[in-house]
């Protein structure tokens, strides 16, 4: 990826990607009814909710849910899980690590191959993640 393209990947307009409730709850495992209840309680916001009453949560708020949702699974009250959740805000660093990192996606039957650019303790070779069935293996390759 050039310098043009790690721009334009950094500027993605996530926070005017939105989605629905239902796509929330089936992506997050959430249901709806906690979702609401979260709204209703501060620990979410929606974007808009219009006429029809259909509530729409920005893509940021997708990983906040995702994120609440593994401190519960992982024994936390939900406020406490809340307040883990907001300590850290993953996406922004998530987003940082591919603008910074990200090189290449090659995509074969179903599989994908991300090219994650120099090796730093090796500046000979790439880092290469192999997704192989549900998973992420890595390799180094030499540089061309």
């Amino acid at each position: 990826m050039d310098d043009e393209q790690k721009k334009l990947f950094k500027k993605l307009p996530t926070d005017s990607l939105v989605l629905g409730i239902g796509d929330v709850a089936a992506a997050t495992g959430v249901s709806q009814s906690q979702l609401r209840y979260w709204e209703r309680k501060g620990y979410i916001q929606s974007q808009a909710v219009n006429d029809g009453g259909n509530r729409k949560f920005t893509y940021k708020t997708l990983i906040q849910v995702q994120q609440i949702k593994f401190f519960l699974d992982d024994g936390y009250t939900l406020v406490g899980a809340v307040k883990q959740a907001k300590r850290r805000d993953y996406f922004d660093k998530l987003r940082d690590f591919f603008t910074s990192r990200f090189e290449h996606l090659e995509l074969a039957d179903g599989a994908g191959e991300i090219d994650l650019g120099v090796f730093d303790p090796q500046p000979d070779q790439r880092l290469v993640a192999d997704q192989v069935g549900d998973h992420w293996q890595f390799r180094l390759v030499p540089l061309e």
